[in-house]
């Protein structure tokens, strides 16, 4: 009898603790700029519930690591994942742009590796910190009675698939005209502070009324992640 108990034991260990070969393709992508993340280090992370009375939670390692090539993609051959239904498998970037990024045991819809031959999954990382300042040249001058310029900045707005609404919004917005507290002004003009916003496509609107004639521009500036740029306004 404790033979047939031992046999069964067995049996149900190797059902539950066996390992299923998975072939899983991942690619990094920046939805703010548009481009995939190269020389990320993605990591496929074994996620764990561990029950308990005090230390209930979900516990995470790493298993495998892989750096993505110029389009972003890395690629897992072979790997063996345990079919037991009380772990899960994910897909995390923990370095990106030259720096560590935090990541989490939680398995999400966009991260998770299934069970299956093969898996292709595409990694949103988009929300990078970046800063800028604005310089503005020969600011009004030459100006007469009545011109200005006004400028916006809008964030990068982009979409993620599967996501309901668009990211992004306005940042920052000036306005300068002829006679002003700051008129005449000098030949550059730099802002004090740098702005933060998020790395991506940003676009710069500007109205300007000189010397009469009214114009207006948009332009889009890339600034990526943890970069300070200087975006230069001309009169």
């Amino acid at each position: 009898m404790k033979k047939q108990i031992l046999i069964l034991v067995a049996i149900l260990l190797v059902f539950t603790t066996c390992r299923k070969k998975s072939n899983i393709s991942i690619t990094a992508w920046n939805y703010a700029l548009g481009e995939p993340i190269t020389n990320a280090e993605v990591i496929i992370i074994e996620s764990q519930y561990k029950g308990g009375l005090f230390n209930a939670g979900t516990q995470c390692k790493e298993i495998a690591h892989a750096t993505t090539d110029a389009n972003g993609q890395c690629f897992f051959d072979n790997l063996k994942l345990k079919k037991n239904q009380n772990v899960q498998y994910a897909a995390k970037i923990k370095y990106s742009y030259d720096k560590s990024d935090n990541y989490n045991c939680n398995v999400t819809e966009n991260s998770e590796i299934k069970l299956e031959n093969s898996n292709n999954k595409v990694l949103n990382s988009s929300t990078y910190d970046c800063f800028f300042k604005v310089q503005f040249n020969n600011l009004l001058n030459p100006s007469q009675t009545n011109d200005s310029i006004a400028i916006g900045i809008i964030s990068p707005k982009y979409e993620v698939p599967g996501q309901p609404y668009p990211f992004g919004g306005g940042v920052y917005s000036g306005w300068s005209y002829y006679g002003d507290n700051g008129f005449p002004y000098p030949s550059v003009v730099i802002s004090n502070y740098s702005t933060k916003s998020n790395a991506g496509k940003h676009v710069l609107k500007i109205y300007k009324k000189k010397m009469g004639v009214v114009t207006q521009t948009i332009d889009t500036i890339k600034i990526y992640p943890y970069e300070t740029k200087t975006i230069e306004i001309n009169w």
